[in-house]
């Protein structure tokens, strides 16, 4: 007599049904991965967001190549290649299934100039270094008085962690809004000046505190434009609040400040 089938019950059914819909995800992923890692490659790579860096030099940095397999690059050390190059900011990589790498990327804007021996420097308002040229930009910000034996492109200045203060006070004048009123930035041993577009100097006896004294200067310079008296220098340091000094005092502070400066000359020896 022939045995009878056990009947599975509701709870049994539902648990193969599960465990094969499970397995068969599984296929599915390690199918399509397979395809991705090993067989899918780049067939189109699209730059976006490119002006002063050719399409060329971005994807030699970031050795990419069409036939490259897609899935392959490592996402993190290309962009980082890419990202060396001093004009690029940031990097983004997008990579779709029909075999085509969308390559997104920020450019740094130059926005003050240095001298270095017989060219010219230009620098982000990141201090990073972009590029050797023999162009003058009259509209940068010139950055005066520094002694710099090299200069390696893609580096950055006042790194030094004794200049911590100095490049606080350079990045809050790029970056805020003393940009647009100073066109040069003197750099001296104790001192920094600062020269605005209207032709006021601007002494700052310390780089201590830097972004409330640029916030400072903001609303004195703004002042000055309701003055009626012409203001031609103002002293960051010399009290609780800034020093303006106008053209009949300038002679007398200028002594005053000689007279200061040999007096530490003299310490200093």
């Amino acid at each position: 007599m022939a045995k009878k089938k056990k009947r599975l019950t509701a709870k049994q059914k539902n648990r193969r049904r599960w465990l094969f819909r499970v397995l068969v995800l599984l296929l599915v992923v390690i199918l399509v991965n397979v395809v991705k890692y090993n067989f899918l490659t780049i067939k189109e790579i699209k730059v976006e967001g490119n002006r002063k860096v050719s399409q060329e030099e971005i994807l030699k940095a970031g050795k990419i190549d069409v036939g490259t397999k897609l899935y392959g690059l490592n996402d993190k050390k290309v962009l980082k290649r890419i990202e060396a190059i001093p004009f690029i900011k940031t990097a983004q990589l997008k990579k779709r299934l029909n075999g085509s790498l969308v390559l997104r990327v920020e450019e740094r804007k130059p926005i003050a100039q240095l001298n270095f021996r017989d060219h010219y420097v230009n620098v982000d308002e990141d201090l990073r270094i972009l590029e050797k040229t023999m162009q003058f930009q009259p509209d940068f910000i010139k950055i005066n008085g520094l002694t710099i034996k090299d200069l390696r492109m893609g580096s950055y200045l006042f790194l030094n962690e004794k200049q911590k203060d100095l490049r606080t006070m350079v990045t809050t004048i790029f970056q805020g809004d003393l940009k647009d009123k100073i066109q040069a930035i003197d750099i001296q041993t104790q001192e920094v000046h600062l020269l605005t577009k209207d032709d006021i100097q601007v002494i700052f006896s310390s780089t201590k505190d830097s972004q409330y004294k640029c916030k400072q200067l903001v609303a004195v310079l703004e002042k000055i434009k309701s003055m009626d008296k012409e203001v031609t220098m103002i002293l960051m340091d010399k009290g609780k609040d800034p020093v303006a000094v106008t053209e009949s005092q300038k002679t007398t502070v200028n002594e005053g400040l000689n007279r200061q400066e040999n007096q530490e000359d003299r310490k200093e020896d």
